[in-house]
């Protein structure tokens, strides 16, 4: 995916805009399994993910909880780090190979005083993923595993190529042996 093509067709942007955000981050690699966001630290930056995939998860009592997957084309930064300038309660990490965009937080900012096309984007892109929480809130709550698993193929369907099966089960609340049976049905 190339940067600028994923901001034209996501958004309204005129050309000096665009050249100006692309302009304020840096693309950068990260290996499989390498924790980008760490919970209970402030994080300074956000990210585009040009190519790979990743999970939010965090710690409960021990266990990993899966709760998000990132794909090419979403966008990653702790809603706690980002907002309230407070450590977030999450950890992203890597589940293979990423390419990502990177912005500096306060500089992202500092953009969106200065240019009014810039914070259009970030609100819009703000409530996007509002929205997107939202729907996996209401799904989590009112729909079966079953279907869960269904939209999430649908949606991604190179999913169980590129995630654990026991990341899968995790980010569906279920147990690896649940999700060998929805797998079989």
């Amino acid at each position: 995916m190339e940067l600028d093509d994923f901001f034209l067709r996501q958004y309204e942007l005129s050309e000096n805009t665009l050249s100006s955000l692309l302009s304020s981050g840096n693309v950068v690699t990260y290996a499989a399994n390498t924790c980008i966001i760490r919970e209970g630290k402030l994080e300074n930056s956000s990210y585009l993910i040009i190519s790979g995939c990743v999970k939010a998860h965090l710690n409960n009592d021990g266990k990993d909880v899966t709760f998000w997957f990132g794909f090419e084309g979403d966008f990653l930064f702790s809603y706690n780090s980002k907002i309230l300038k407070e450590p977030g309660y999450e950890s992203i990490t890597t589940l293979e190979k990423c390419q990502l965009w990177k912005i500096d937080n306060e500089h992202l900012d500092k953009l969106c005083i200065e240019n009014i096309e810039i914070i259009n984007w970030w609100r819009s892109l703000i409530e996007k993923e509002l929205i997107k929480t939202e729907r996996r809130l209401i799904d989590r709550q009112t729909k079966a595993a079953t279907q869960r698993y269904q939209e999430l193929i649908t949606a991604h369907p190179q999913v169980l190529q590129r995630i654990s099966l026991g990341t899968i089960a995790s980010y569906l609340g279920i147990s690896q042996v649940s999700l060998s049976r929805i797998r079989r049905s």
